[in-house]
This record gives structure tokens, sequence and C-alpha cells, in this order.
């Protein structure tokens, strides 16, 4: 059969889950001519990933999809009980993470629970079609490339066979996709074991749906004649009864027998089971078997393993392609999602004509992103030593330790902050990652919740991101203002108005900037006229406190939305502030959220900026600039 080759695209995707999708949406924002290549006729309808963190939760929210992330797609996820295996899950856990609140820098709460079928849907609803075009039913048989382009085959299901040319491809096809496993693992591009995370074992998970006892379909349950409805015996997400449940295979047992349906039931039902004392009955209650349908049942091994190489000539690879971790972290999707994110716009750049060194480009994002990694593995690990203690006695010093070290209610908060307690990340600079250190570049730019300088907060939540990268903004590099009041925008509007901006350096835009007002309650309501005409009022935006959010929310017009609205716990407005520095007015931010630069004053700014275009000039010739 004849070969069908025509198409020409700056970016190759191949894989269309999470991660794939995610990084599309982001090169539509861009404005990068891509492709995606997805083998699937459609979204895989089984729900493998669960849990998201909250960069995960900005990353999407980025995308515009924060209002449906938790009205369609999820919910946060709350509490991080810590129990002991095989006691049921009423125990009292020996330790908590506390997830509801918000904390960590990103506005978000700690973690979500979600379906990955309506996740996927709706990031691919961001895939623009003026830069990105999704084909499905495309199984890729070979890849090729020379010191220009990269070229991709594959064959549809009519098994004709195309080849298409990009100038990079990307893998985000999972860890047993064709990208790694076919092309670049014969090139020596391999899973490598974490030498930090010795654990290795083989689970079960399983995915349930949960159809509720009524009396009508169970009228022998014993709770019955207790005066229990059928809400107080569910158990699950509300509105859909998804359940997510794993449990280790054991030495010398078979994965795929501890999967069958005899098996898993042995495991699982105990945990369904409550001694009838506490309902002052003789026989111990169990939540009907015939309620619980499973939808999957697998074996997986459970390691912590990343590539030596994450990206080999112009092919580079991303998500579950790049590593894989153990599920006790729920750092999968999230890490996928950081590397879509903060490869993106490096894309961004590595198309363009004056781009001479991709290698440099490509080798910054990897160095970063392997620093993320391990803060991620970090976390992992302290979950997973957790949940698979195999001493007893070890079990029982922990659990008397926690206890007593919780006494102390500042320490149980820290406790409960989880991960959260490191602070948000921050790259340690090395040659080649853009970034300028002096300026307290390669820090994670926080967020807070914000409303127009001129209005109300709004009835669903809107955060800083939402103006600083807004859609109509073409710059990857963004210019933030902090002032204090609205009294000093023109100072920082005059400043901003110096900067000398080469008209090269197309990836920022000054007139784009963003002004960060504090302490404006209410809302200014003659703001039009004092900002003047020069800067857009969309551009000058309020820092919201907890009182006013959480009063936005009560609102006839937030009621009616029927948004979930988390609560402001432990929200600071004056996280920027207090994470960079009372000092700092200018900031750069990076499209992935970090901080270029961080500067006290104008003359810092231009400095900076002029940086910009040397540091990125380097990068992609291949020099290493040096710090300064």
């Amino acid at each position: 059969m004849s070969l069908i080759s025509a198409d020409t695209f700056d970016v190759i995707i191949c894989g269309c889950g999470p991660t794939g999708a995610l990084l599309s949406a982001n090169l539509s924002r861009l404005g990068v001519n891509h492709i995606i290549l997805d083998r699937e006729a459609g979204i895989v309808t089984d729900p493998r990933a669960i849990a998201l963190d909250e960069d995960g939760i900005r990353i999407a929210q980025g995308v515009g999809i924060y209002e449906a992330l938790f009205q369609e797609v999820g919910k946060s996820m709350g509490l991080f009980h810590f129990i002991e295996g095989g006691r049921g899950l009423d125990v009292r856990p020996f330790l908590q993470f506390d997830y509801n609140t918000i904390e960590g820098g990103t506005g978000h709460v700690g973690f979500m629970c979600f379906k990955q079928p309506a996740m996927e849907k709706h990031l691919r609803s961001k895939i623009d079609e003026r830069y990105g075009t999704l084909r499905l039913n495309s199984t890729i048989t070979a890849i090729s490339e020379d010191s220009d382009h990269v070229y991709v085959y594959y064959e549809d299901t009519a098994g004709v066979k195309h080849r298409i040319c990009g100038k990079f491809l990307v893998g985000a096809d999972g860890k047993t996709g064709f990208t790694r496993k076919k092309y670049l693992e014969p090139k020596g591009v391999v899973m490598e074991k974490s030498n930090k995370f010795c654990y290795e074992a083989v689970w079960v998970a399983l995915n349930w749906h949960i159809t509720p006892p009524t009396p009508e379909t169970h009228p022998d349950f014993p709770l019955w004649k207790l005066g229990y409805t059928p809400e107080q015996v569910r158990f699950g997400r509300t509105e859909d009864r998804l359940w997510r449940f794993g449990f280790v295979v054991n030495p010398g047992e078979d994965g795929q027998k501890m999967a069958t349906r005899d098996e898993r039931q042995k495991i699982v039902f105990p945990y369904l089971t409550h001694r009838g004392s506490r309902y002052g009955l003789s026989k111990d209650v169990a939540f009907p078997p015939d309620c619980l349908d499973c939808i999957r049942a697998r074996p997986f091994t459970f390691s912590a393993r990343s590539c030596n190489k994450w990206f080999l000539g112009r092919v580079a690879l991303c998500g579950d392609a790049a590593h894989v971790f153990p599920p006790f972290g729920a750092q999968g999707i999230a890490s996928g999602f950081r590397d879509a994110i903060s490869l993106s716009w490096r894309l961004k750049l590595a198309v363009r004509p004056e781009c001479t060194s991709h290698e440099a480009l490509l080798s910054g994002w990897a160095a970063e992103r392997k620093q993320q990694l391990e803060r991620s593995l970090a976390s992992t690990i302290e979950n997973g030593n957790f949940v698979t203690e195999p001493s007893r006695i070890k079990a029982f010093l922990r659990d008397w330790f926690l206890w007593a070290y919780q006494l102390i209610p500042s320490w149980k908060h820290s406790l409960q902050l989880g991960a959260r307690r490191e602070g948000m990340t921050k790259y340690d600079y090395a040659p080649g990652m853009p970034f300028l250190p002096e300026y307290l570049g390669g820090k994670s730019f926080p967020q807070v919740f914000s409303a127009p300088i001129d209005g109300p907060a709004p009835p669903i939540p809107t955060f800083t991101d939402d103006s600083i990268f807004a859609p109509s903004k073409k710059g990857i590099f963004q210019v933030v203002a902090l002032v204090d009041s609205i009294y000093q925008f023109r100072a920082a509007r005059a400043d901003i108005s110096r900067v000398q901006c080469p008209t090269s350096l197309s990836i920022l835009d000054p007139a784009e900037a963003t002004f960060l007002v504090h302490g404006e309650i209410p809302s200014v309501v003659d703001a039009p006229a004092f900002l003047g005409k020069e800067i857009p009022i969309e551009n000058v935006i309020r820092v919201l406190g907890a009182d006013e959010y959480t009063a936005a929310g009560q609102t006839e017009t937030a009621l009616a939305t029927q948004f979930p609205r988390p609560e402001a716990r432990h929200y600071d407005p004056n996280r920027i502030r207090k994470d960079l520095g009372s000092d700092k007015i200018y900031v750069i931010v990076r499209w992935d959220r970090f901080v270029f630069a961080a500067c006290q004053n104008l003359e810092e700014l231009q400095h900076a900026v002029s940086l910009l275009e040397s540091t990125l000039e380097c990068v992609e010739r291949g020099e290493m600039r040096m710090k300064v």
C-alpha cells in the first residue's frame, strides 16, 4: 500500500492522555503548530489516575478548566488517613494530612480526586484547532530523524500508512509507548531505578463502582431495623460512587490470580465489615458484595524509575514515558503536567528559525525537571514508608512517636501539611537554566485570589495567574508589579514604561505588565479614570483577602452557580510578598510559573530584562551563561 506523506508541523506529540493533552493545550495557547497522534479511537474510560496535587490543579487552571475541575471532574480530597491494614476503614488513623487547606502557595487545596476520562475530555477541549490537530486511531510504526527534522510513520484503522514531519517529537505515550520502547531504548535511553527509593513490589489495583443498598434491594440488611438510611451506609464519592483500592501481592503469590474475583474479595471485604458490637448486634455487618461492581483489577509493579535521558536529538519524553512513581505520593499525573508546561515554552523558542541549539534548551528543561522529580520522590518515599512498613515493632514505635509529636499543636499542624511543609519548589541553579539566581530566580511564583480593581470579587474564584497569563497576552515571560495601594500604581506604571526592551525580544512585552494591588478593599469604583487609557484595566487587579473571598461565595449570584468554592482555610493573601521578600516590586515570571528575576527597583528590572535576552540567546546558541 502506498505511503501518504504530506503534513509538516512544528511539534508532533505521540499520545493524548492527560500529559499529551495538557502539552497540546499549552502549545495552542502559545500559537505553536502541532499534531497529536493517539492510537485509541477516543478517551479511554478506565479511570486509571485518581489524584492531582495543587501544582497540577494550578497548571490545569492555566489552560482554562478550573471551573470544570470542581464541577465535573473531581473534588477536594480532604484528609489523608494513614491506618493500620486489615482492621477496616473506620479505625483511628495514626497520622493524617489535611489537604483541605489553602497554604501551599498555589491558591488551591492540596489535592483533589478526579475522574481521568472527564479530565481528558476537558483538556482536549482546550486544543485550539487553529494550532493543534488531533488524529485518533493512529498507530505509530516507525520514527526517524535528521539534523533538522523528525519523521513519524503511522497507520490508521483502514491500514493506510502515513508519514508526517516535524521539528520535534514529544513522546507522551506512557511507560510502554512506542517512542521510548521502540525508538529511544535501542539508542540507550532506558528507565533506571531510583537509588533513593528501593521499594519494589507487585500490587493489585482495583477500581470499583458502588451501588448503595436500599431497603427494597436488600431487605435483610441488618441496619435498616436500626433506623439507618441508604445515605448513612454509603461510602465513596457522593455523585459517582467510585472507589480505588490496592493491596500488595505477597512473595510466592501470583499477581494475576490475586486479581481474580474470589481472591480479591478475601482481601477487600474485611475492610467493608463492621463489628456487630458497634451497633449492638450479635453478628458483624458486611457491605453487600453485589453492590460493588469491579471496573478494573490488574497487577502492577510499583517502583520509582526515571529515564537516564529525557531527550535525545529532536525527541523528548514526558510523563510516564519519562518516569514512573509508586502511587503513594499521587505524583504521576502532576509530574507529567509539570513536564508539559515547562517543555511547552521551550518548544516555542526551539521552533524559531533563530534557535540554533535546541539541545541547550532541552538540557535546561531536563535538569530542572529532575530536581523537581527528586522532590516528588521525597514525598512519595515519606508516604510509602507509612504504607509499607512490614515490621510490627517499628510500626508500634512509629505510632507512639507520632502520637507524642502531635501533642504540640504547631508540630501537629506541620505534620498535617504533608509535603507542603517544605514550601514551594525552588531550583538550584546550574549553567543553562533560564533564570537569574542573583535576583531570586528559580523560585515558584505564588498565586493568590484576585478580583478586578474596579469591581467586586467574582462568583467563581479567580486567581492572579488568570490575569498575568491572560489568553490575550503573547509573551511567555510576563512582568508583574507588586504595589501596596492604587496610589503606588502610577509610579510603577511610569517605571515599567521606561523599560528598554529590544524589539528582537518578542517573548516579553512591558505593555502586557500586570499590576497586583494589595490592600484595596473594597474595589476602586473610579479606577478607569484614575488609571488612564495607557493600561488595560484588566491588567490591574486586587489581591483578595480571606474575608472578602469568603463573602463573595455567599452572594446570590455565587450560590446560583453551585460552584463548590473551597474554604479559605490558612489562606495568606500576602504569600507572594512573604516568599519573595517585601522589598521586591517587579517580578519577571516564566510561562511555567517560575521566577526569572525578582527586582527591587527600575534599575534592577532593566538589568534583568537585558539579561533575559542574553540568557536565552546563549542557551539557544548552546552556550552556558554563568552566574553574575
